[in-house]
C-alpha cells in the first residue's frame, strides 16, 4: 500500500492535474473548481520537503523516548522495595504530568510559535534523560521521579503544538488524513522498534545506555525541527503572559462548551483510555510472565506489539473506512473491539503467542486515535486548534493515569490476580464503547445530515 493514494472521498469528474503551493498532486473539477487531493504515503514526503524533516525528527526523538521507558520500569523497580506499585506509580505520575500542564501549553501553542516550543521542549527533554544518569539507588528516588515528572510536563508543550502544527505542514483534505496516518505511524513503530531494542539493550548493557541515546535523539531532533518554516495564525491581542494567557485558556473551554461537534470528539480518547490505562500497566506486569528472556525484554516484546498494532491499525482503517458519515460509529466501536481482544488475553494462557492479540487489541485503538484526530483538526480553527489539542490530552492523560492508579491499587493492596485484573479493565473497556454509541451518535447523525453538501460528503 505504500506509494499509493487513498481513493477519493469524493468520486469526482473531469480534472486536471497539477500541484499546489505545498508541492501535493491534485485533480481540479472543470465545472465547479473544486480540488481533490491524492496523496499517498511516499508522496506526501517525496513533494514535501518541510513534512519531510519534521517526520524524520520526529521518528528520532520517539524511537529514544521509548529506549528510556523501558529503562524507566526497570530502574523504578531497582529503586523500589514494592516493584509492581513502583511501575504503577511511574505511569501514574508520567499521565498525570502530561495532563495537568495541558491548559496552560495549549495556550502557549496558539500564542508563541509552534516550532521553537517544540524544538526548546526537546533540547530540555535531553537535559533530563542524562541527569537520570546519576540515578543510582533508593537514595536517588527524588531525582528519578522528578526527571520522570519533567519528561512528560515538556512532552506536554511538545504535543498540542505538534499537533495544531500539522494541518499548518499539510494541509486539509486527503493529505492532512495521510499525515495523521503516518504521524499514527511513526509514534507506534518507535514504540515497536524502540521498546523492543530498549528491552533487550537494558537486559544487555544497562540503563544508562537507554538515557544517552535518548538524549542524543532528543538533540538531533531539535536541530532537525528547528530548520522548519511552519506558517500559523497566531491568537490576536493576547494581552499580558498571565492574565492574557488565562483569558486565553477560559476562551478555549468556552468555545469548546459551545461547539458539539468538537466536545463530543473530544471524549473519543479519554474513552479508550478508561480500560486502556489499566490495560497498558497490565502489559508491564504481564512482560515478567511470558517466558521472553527476563523482565526488560518480556515487557519490550509485549509493547513491541502494541506499537505495531498501533502503526497498522491507521493504515487498515484510512484504506477500508472510507465513508466518512459512518467515523462517529467507529470510533466507539473500535474502543469495544480492542477490550474484546484483551478479554481473549485474560482468558488464555500468557506465553509469547498473545503478542497477536496485544497487536490486534492496538490496531483497534490506533485507528480510533487517528480518526478522532482528524475530525478535530478538521473541526477546528487554526487559532484555537492548540487548545482543543491540549484539552483533548488532558481528558485521555486523566483518565489513563486514574485507570492506571486503579490497577496498581488493585493488585498491590486488594489483592486481586494479574488475570482478574486484565479482565475486569477488558470489559469495562468494551461496555465503554458501547455506553459511546448510544449517548453521541444521535448528535453526530444530526451533524452529519446539517453538513452535507450537495455530492452527499460531509462538509
Amino acid at each position: 500500500m505504500l506509494g499509493s493514494s487513498w481513493p477519493d472521498l469524493v468520486v469526482r469528474t473531469g480534472l486536471t492535474d497539477g500541484q499546489d503551493e505545498r508541492g501535493l498532486s491534485y485533480g481540479t473539477n472543470m465545472e465547479d473548481g473544486t480540488i481533490s487531493e491524492r496523496v499517498g504515503y511516499l508522496e506526501i514526503l517525496q513533494v514535501n520537503p518541510t513534512y519531510r524533516r519534521y517526520f524524520i525528527a520526529n521518528v528520532l526523538s520517539m524511537v529514544g523516548t521509548w529506549f528510556t521507558t523501558i529503562a524507566l520500569f526497570i530502574l523504578a523497580a531497582d529503586i523500589s522495595g514494592l516493584p509492581e506499585l513502583a511501575v504503577g506509580i511511574v505511569l501514574v505520575l508520567r499521565m498525570f504530568s502530561l495532563a495537568l500542564p495541558q491548559p496552560f501549553t495549549g495556550m502557549l501553542a496558539d500564542r508563541f510559535s509552534r516550532k521553537w516550543l517544540m524544538a526548546i521542549s526537546h533540547v530540555l527533554s535531553a537535559a533530563c534523560a542524562l541527569l537520570l544518569l546519576f540515578v543510582d539507588g533508593p537514595d536517588d528516588a527524588v531525582l528519578y521521579y522528578s526527571m520522570v515528572i519533567m519528561l512528560m510536563v515538556l512532552h506536554a508543550v511538545y504535543v498540542p503544538a505538534e499537533s495544531a502544527a500539522i494541518p499548518n505542514l499539510v494541509g486539509e483534505g486527503e493529505a492532512l488524513i495521510t499525515a495523521n496516518a503516518m504521524n499514527s505511524a511513526t509514534w507506534s513503530a518507535s514504540l515497536a522498534i524502540g521498546a523492543a531494542l530498549g528491552g533487550f539493550v537494558v537486559a544487555a548493557y544497562g540503563t544508562d545506555v537507554a538515557f544517552v541515546i535518548d538524549a542524543a535523539t532528543f538533540l538531533v531532533s531539535a536541530l532537525m525541527i528547528a530548520t522548519l518554516t511552519i506558517p500559523q495564525e497566531k491568537v490576536e491581542n493576547p494581552g499580558t503572559i498571565i492574565g492574557g494567557g488565562v483569558r486565553l485558556i477560559l476562551d478555549g473551554f468556552r468555545r469548546i462548551r459551545r461547539t458539539p461537534p468538537v466536545y463530543r470528539i473530544l471524549s473519543a480518547k479519554a474513552l479508550w483510555s478508561i480500560g486502556g490505562g489499566g490495560l497498558v500497566y497490565c502489559l508491564v506486569m504481564i512482560g515478567d510472565e511470558i517466558g521472553v528472556a527476563d523482565v526488560a525484554a518480556g515487557i519490550g516484546v509485549l509493547f513491541a506489539a502494541r506499537g505495531i498494532g498501533s502503526g497498522l491499525g491507521p493504515i487498515v482503517a484510512r484504506a477500508v473506512l472510507r465513508e466518512r458519515s459512518r467515523w462517529p460509529f467507529y470510533l466507539g466501536g473500535l474502543v469495544s473491539l480492542c477490550g474484546l481482544f484483551y478479554v481473549l488475553v485474560a482468558l488464555i494462557p500468557w506465553t509469547p503467542w498473545i503478542t497477536v492479540l496485544v497487536l490486534l487489541a492496538h490496531a483497534a485503538s490506533g485507528a480510533n486515535w487517528v480518526l478522532s484526530t482528524v475530525m478535530l483538526q478538521e473541526r477546528t480553527e487554526d487559532d484555537w486548534r492548540g487548545r482543543v489539542f491540549a484539552t483533548d490530552f488532558l481528558l485521555m492523560t486523566t483518565v489513563n493515569g486514574t485507570s492506571s492508579l486503579i490497577a496498581a491499587l488493585m493488585i498491590a493492596y486488594v489483592g486481586i490476580d494479574l488475570r482478574t485484573l486484565v479482565l475486569i479493565f477488558a470489559v469495562g473497556q468494551t461496555i465503554s464503547g458501547l455506553i459511546w454509541l448510544s449517548v453521541m451518535l444521535p448528535g453526530e447523525r444530526r451533524y452529519f445530515v446539517e453538513n452535507q453538501d450537495k455530492s452527499g460528503t460531509s462538509a
